[in-house]
């Protein structure tokens, strides 16, 4: 899978699956399209959803929505929000700092893609 370590103030460091914001007049599915391309250069045939979740800092509250898919094309490489970028596999989860709610987003994705 790949993972984005942010780059910003809000979550720093942490490792979590490329995102942000969904525009106005956007989809959940068609904002998970455009934040993969913009945060990592990377086209994915996202297809299904893995699950919502929410997250409550000090600083906001996050509604956030998990896609899973395959890869297109593209060279991953860190851009937009982020700092840093890796293809990772679900045993290495362990050797990266991540945000809230990964883990279970890929122990989801695994469920669902095995069906």
């Amino acid at each position: 899978m790949l993972l984005a370590r942010r780059g910003k103030t809000l979550g720093k460091g942490t490792w979590a699956f490329p995102g942000g914001r969904v525009e106005p007049g956007e989809t959940a599915l068609e904002a998970a399209h455009r934040e993969l391309m913009e945060e990592t250069g990377v086209t994915a045939d996202l297809r299904q959803m893995i699950g919502e979740f929410r997250i409550t800092t000090p600083e906001a509250h996050f509604h956030i929505i998990s896609f899973t898919g395959f890869y297109l094309s593209g060279e991953a490489v860190a851009a937009s929000d982020s700092d840093a970028v890796a293809w990772v596999a679900p045993d290495e989860l362990h050797a990266y700092r991540l945000s809230q709610n990964i883990e279970a987003a890929v122990k989801r994705a695994q469920i669902l893609l095995s069906l």
